[in-house]
């Protein structure tokens, strides 16, 4: 009677820990089942890889950046910088030393600046042209009207819109002299045409400068 009762207990025994077992296997699979079919967002019109933790998605013409969690950490906005190239390949907006480019329109000009990865706009929106950050530092682009002689016919100014690049850092401090004066036309200008930068770091705070005569010069900074 007492093996009878122990082989009894014993199969009882084998049972309740079969059916945890199983209960336990079930549960898991249900929770990773829920966790891996979590949709996080929906309708995206594209999405670009993380970089620096961050990863920018798009959705009709704004662009915003979530983070690995899926959690959008910049809400979707019309001020992301982004490019088509040639073949029309987009560049998205990325973070590159915690800084974005950002791009706003004033009196029919594209003005580039840049935001920190809590969407503040951290460098102001003043360059016609600007790099994304490589090692702390970007190359950036400004516009201006310079009065270079006075028509004394008409008795007005005679002026020419000039464009002058430098390199900033992280703050918008500026590194280095304005280099590369040039004409740009103010009707290329306002036709959303971006002057090509005449500037390129070609080493650790050392830049190259094209001139008109398309020789270059090397500086440090």
């Amino acid at each position: 009677m007492y093996l009878d009762n122990l082989e009894v207990t014993f199969n009882r025994f084998n049972l309740y820990n079969f059916i945890m077992k199983t209960a336990i296997s079930l549960a898991f699979a249900f929770i990773m089942c829920i966790s891996m079919n979590a949709q996080l967002i929906q309708d995206l019109d594209h999405i670009e890889n993380f970089n620096e933790g961050l990863a920018a998605i798009k959705k009709g013409d704004q662009w915003a950046f979530m983070d690995q969690d899926g959690e959008i950490v910049i809400d979707f906005r019309n001020d992301l910088a982004s490019f088509n190239d040639e073949s029309d390949q987009i560049t998205p907006p990325i973070f590159h030393n915690d800084r974005a480019l950002i791009m706003k329109t004033t009196d029919n000009v594209k003005l580039y600046g840049y935001i920190d990865k809590s969407g503040n706009e951290i460098i102001k929106c003043e360059f016609v042209n600007a790099t994304p950050f490589s090692n702390g530092f970007a190359i950036v682009m400004i516009y201006y009207k310079e009065v270079v002689g006075k028509n004394k016919v008409l008795g007005k100014d005679v002026v020419s819109y000039l464009t002058e690049e430098y390199v900033i850092d992280i703050n918008g401090k500026a590194l280095t002299p304005k280099l590369n004066k040039r004409i740009f036309a103010p009707q290329k200008m306002n036709s959303g045409e971006r002057p090509n930068l005449g500037i390129k770091f070609i080493g650790d705070r050392v830049i190259a400068v094209e001139k008109e005569n398309h020789k270059w010069d090397v500086y440090s900074f």
